[in-house]
């Protein structure tokens, strides 16, 4: 099976980046999959200019911009399987995050977003709901199922970011979500 995480946390290793891991090891790990990681803090990506010149998107070559998208497109339309992990900044995405989906846009039709399985790992402070909703009208539109997780890693009453290994619950959730669409993905394939 072929999956793409992209990773929007500036701290690779991180609360986020732990959830994907967890549901990576849940699929069955990276020695059973095709797994592509993009880092989106250690990418060159220019904003989407809005130039019109991907058109309808039929091929990922029509955008006018050439930076680190260029290995992004085959990758994310191949995948069946696409993992977003961002903690929250502002109640949504981080930036970084933010700009490789705007670029998306060359790509965004049915025969590059429909029919996978797109899953979300957000750990946040204060809120989440912002980015669910838009992941999961986007796998709507598309055909597309939608699977999202989501961990406040902060303790208001202390005032403290919490470890993501301290939710040993949710580390479990992630995993067991893994099992999940891994089993999904090979009905469909089957």
């Amino acid at each position: 099976m072929k999956v793409v995480v992209l990773h929007g946390s500036s701290r690779k290793g991180g609360n986020s980046d732990t959830l994907a891991e967890r549901f990576l090891a849940g699929m069955g790990g990276e020695e059973r999959h095709e797994v592509r990681h993009f880092y989106t803090i250690e990418m060159h990506v220019a904003h989407c200019r809005g130039c019109g010149t991907c058109g309808t998107a039929a091929s990922p070559e029509t955008c006018a911009i050439r930076d680190d998208m260029q290995a992004v497109y085959p990758a994310f339309s191949q995948a069946e399987v696409v993992v977003l992990a961002s903690p929250m900044f502002w109640g949504y995405m981080t930036s970084q995050l933010k700009a490789v989906f705007d670029r998306l846009e060359a790509v965004a039709s049915p025969q590059h977003f429909g029919g996978k399985d797109f899953v979300l790992f957000v750990t946040y402070r204060h809120y989440y709901g912002s980015m669910v909703e838009w992941l999961g009208r986007i796998a709507t539109a598309f055909g597309s199922r939608m699977h999202a997780m989501t961990c406040q890693t902060y303790d208001p009453e202390t005032d403290r970011d919490v470890p993501i290994a301290n939710f040993p619950d949710r580390l479990e959730e992630a995993f067991q979500l893994g099992r999940e669409v891994a089993s999904v993905e090979r009905a469909h394939q089957g």
